[in-house]
Formats: C-alpha cells, sequence, structure tokens
C-alpha cells in the first residue's frame, strides 16, 4: 500500500509537470505554486507521498506492522530494520520536500500539520504501548513507535530547527536502536531464551557485563541522559519546539510527557538487570561482538557531547538545500 500510494504520487506528479527528474520538477512545482494552478492536486500528491512514506517508516497510526516484524526476526534484521530500512523512507521524505516540492509549498498545503498531530499521538502511544508489554523486544518495537514521532514532529513543525532535531535523531537513534537489539539479543542467546520476558533479566549485570551495560547505556541514552545522544536529541526538539505559535505547547507538553514514559519502562528494565542473582556464571562474550558495540557507544557519546556543532553542521547543509 505504501510503495502503490507513493508510486501513485509520482504519476500525478508527472502527470501535472512533464518531467520526472527533481530539478525539473522543483522548477515546474515552483511556477505551479507561484500561478495557483493545480493545487488541489498537487496538495494530494504530496499527502500520497507521505503517506505512502509514513507507512513505510512505521508513522502512527499505519506502526502495526512494527512489533511483530521487528519483534519476531533475528537479531541482526531487527538491528538493520529499526536503525536503518526505516529511516531511509524518512531521509526520501526529507529529500522531497526540499529538493522536489519545495519546502515553502509544503508548508502551504497545510500536510505538515497533520504531520505534527499523528506524530504527537505516536510518541505517546508507542511509549504506552511498551509498558504495557513484558517482552523485552516488543517493547524495544514499540519503542521504535514513539522515536519515529520524534522524528515526525521535528519535520512537522516545518522550520529549519525542527528538521535539524529530525535529522539528528535520525542518526542518534540509529545507534541506540541497533545497540538495544543486539544487547537484548546477545542475553537472550546466552541464556538460550526463546522469549526474552524482562523479570528474566534479573541479574544479567553479574552474568553478562558487557551485553547488560551495553543495554543499560544504550536505554540512558534513549531516555535523555545528559552526555548521551539522546539528550542531544531531546534538547534540539525542545529548542525546535519553542516555535511562538500554536505547535509550541501541545510539542514541549507531549516531549516531556513522553520522556517520563521513557524512563517508566526503561529504567524498569534496567532494574531488573541489575538485581542481584544467585546465579554468578559468567559468559564470555565474543571479541567481535564486543568490538562493534565499543565502537557504537562511542559515538553514543560523541553525539551526545557534541551535539551542538554537529546540529550546526546540518542545520547548514539544510540551508543549502532551502
Amino acid at each position: 500500500v505504501g510503495s502503490g500510494l507513493f508510486l501513485l504520487a509520482l504519476c500525478m506528479l508527472y502527470g501535472i509537470t512533464g518531467h520526472l527528474l527533481m530539478s525539473n520538477i522543483y522548477t515546474s512545482v515552483q511556477e505551479i505554486y507561484a500561478n495557483g494552478t493545480y493545487m488541489q492536486p498537487l496538495t494530494v500528491i504530496i499527502g500520497f507521498m507521505i503517506i505512502g512514506l509514513g507507512i513505510k517508516s512505521a508513522l502512527f497510526p499505519f506502526h502495526t506492522w512494527v512489533p511483530d516484524s521487528y519483534g519476531n526476526s533475528t537479531v541482526g534484521s531487527s538491528a538493520m530494520l529499526s536503525s536503518l530500512v526505516s529511516k531511509a523512507y524518512i531521509v526520501l521524505l526529507i529529500k522531497i520536500i526540499y529538493r522536489v516540492i519545495g519546502i515553502e509549498v509544503v508548508r502551504a498545503s497545510g500536510v505538515l500539520n497533520i504531520i505534527f498531530v499523528f506524530a504527537l499521538i505516536g510518541m505517546l502511544w508507542g511509549s504506552v504501548c511498551a509498558i504495557r508489554t513484558d517482552n523485552v523486544r516488543r517493547m524495544i518495537s514499540f519503542s521504535s513507535v514513539a522515536q519515529i514521532g520524534y522524528i515526525y514532529m521535528g519535520i512537522g513543525l516545518g522550520t529549519t530547527l525542527g528538521m535539524t532535531a529530525a535529522i539528528f535523531h535520525i542518526v542518534s537513534h540509529g545507534f541506540m536502536k541497533a545497540l538495544l537489539f543486539i544487547s537484548a539479543g546477545e542475553l537472550a542467546d546466552s541464556d538460550a531464551l526463546v522469549d526474552l520476558k524482562i523479570t528474566a533479566l534479573h541479574g544479567a549485570r553479574y552474568r553478562h557485563r558487557i551485553a547488560s551495560s551495553v543495554f543499560v547505556l544504550s536505554s540512558l541514552s534513549m531516555v535523555g541522559i545528559p552526555f548521551l545522544s539522546g539528550f542531544g536529541s531531546k534538547f534540539l526538539f525542545a529548542v525546535a519546539g519553542v516555535t511562538f505559535n500554536w505547535q509550541m505547547y501541545p510539542a514541549l507538553i507531549c516531549l516531556a510527557i513522553s520522556t517520563v514514559l521513557n524512563a517508566m519502562y526503561f529504567l524498569r528494565t534496567c532494574i531488573h538487570v541489575n538485581i542481584a542473582s544467585d546465579d554468578l556464571g559468567r559468559v564470555k562474550p565474543e571479541r567481535g561482538f564486543v568490538l562493534g558495540v565499543f565502537a557504537m557507544c562511542a559515538v553514543i557519546v560523541i553525539l551526545g557531547v557534541l551535539f551542538a556543532p554537529v546540529s550546526k553542521l546540518i542545520e547548514t547543509g539544510i540551508n543549502m538545500l532551502a
């Protein structure tokens, strides 16, 4: 359905512009917008593109495929799908907004307001579903719905700061989510657990020091603890949310509530990980696992400490596109 809607939008766009090259489409769309012709079809095209890519990137309410696909696939597949594949469609959407349609035309269509509302609902609903589940991998999957909501909230603001926060979170969340799935998978494989319940993590810190430490670090980053990349993302979203229009209060309120909900389910899991256990049998992880997660943890810390210059670099790139 998502691919079909996107293809239909491309066909309609070709019908009113006569072009398929991005630069030529952009020029034609700007002329259409200046003349006021074909505005209704252009709005439908923008809507179809956003809905199609929203389905493929799990924007609420098109998120129902996420828990089963992420929660039941292999560890590598879950990490790749959540950190890279779903984000690629959002990157494509941002590219279309700036290089194909034009940010001013998209703002004038009013579609960004709908994205903004869906994003706020997704931020809260994904977190509520994560709290209600007792399976670690499904909890992480529902968390992705909330985090996708963060990204679309930044896009829905329609400002340079909002887009900057969204792109920064795409990078930050890619590393955090991959680490969560990889560390949870390592814990499950080491204990031969088929269904990884939260209660099964009792004493994991004493049995799997590396995997449990990585899980706790990435969880704290997701919550938004300072000096980790998640804090940088939420700080940028808070700054972008101060827009001095109707979007400001819903954005800041939902951001605060979602952060509290994040803390409820991630810190609950971290407490289970650190509960004392009588089973002190140590598990020695593979060298490749240790090197991989160490490098990704280093990126999370670097992004958390240097989020200001990184966000400035992203903002410069967006201004060049605009």
